[in-house]
């Protein structure tokens, strides 16, 4: 991925948000509901605050180029958000490797992530559990700098710290966030307004 992306997530439409950028690649399963989710907020609250900011997403399976269901695309049109132009990838048709986060759901898309993405394990997290550990590290020193390489910077040595904090139970408790699909429209209301929030306090926690 070699740029930022317009609010509706559509490979013919792509632009440049800075030459200095933090990536962030979101994982879910199909592709369908959590990553797109999630990646259609954390870019529409990015380009909000204009933050140097790369986002995008794939699945564990592949799925074909399929698009998001219909209670996932009403929900977030509710929000102002298209996604109608968003289409399934799978894991291995994304260069992750590179990326300066990769964030997944449940513990498994960490784990195929690191090793089928082959990303360093420090560099993976669940959404939940990496808010949990950047609440909850030290403050760096140039937190909020308007500078877009010094906001990167800081957003990289906020992910070393986040890695540096996590003990031996955070192998184990992956502190997932539950898949929508195919439950009752009320269930995508809540994932969404939990993802949007999650968004907010990531970015919050990266840069300040």
């Amino acid at each position: 991925m070699n740029g930022g992306r317009a609010e509706t997530p559509d490979d013919s439409d792509i632009v440049t948000l800075t030459p200095a950028a933090f990536e962030i690649v979101y994982l879910c399963t199909g592709n369908r509901c959590r990553s797109p989710m999630a990646e259609a907020w954390t870019r529409h609250l990015a380009l909000q605050r204009d933050l140097p900011l790369v986002v995008g997403s794939a699945g564990t399976l592949d799925l074909g180029p399929v698009g998001s269901p219909t209670p996932a695309l009403d929900v977030m049109q509710e929000a102002g958000i298209d996604l109608s132009g968003h289409r399934a990838r799978p894991l291995a048709t994304v260069e992750m490797a590179t990326a300066d986060l990769v964030i997944g759901f449940e513990r498994y898309h960490v784990a195929a992530a690191v090793v089928d993405g082959r990303v360093p394990y420090g560099r993976a997290f669940t959404l939940i559990e990496l808010v949990r550990l950047l609440e909850t590290s030290e403050p760096f020193e140039g937190r909020g700098s308007v500078d877009p390489h010094a906001r990167v910077e800081g957003a990289r040595r906020a992910v070393d710290r986040a890695h540096g904090s996590r003990g031996e139970a955070d192998l184990g408790t992956g502190e997932d966030l539950p898949d929508p699909f195919g439950a009752p429209a009320s269930v995508y209301v809540v994932t969404s307004e939990r993802i949007a929030e999650l968004s907010e306090r990531l970015l919050r926690g990266l840069f300040g």
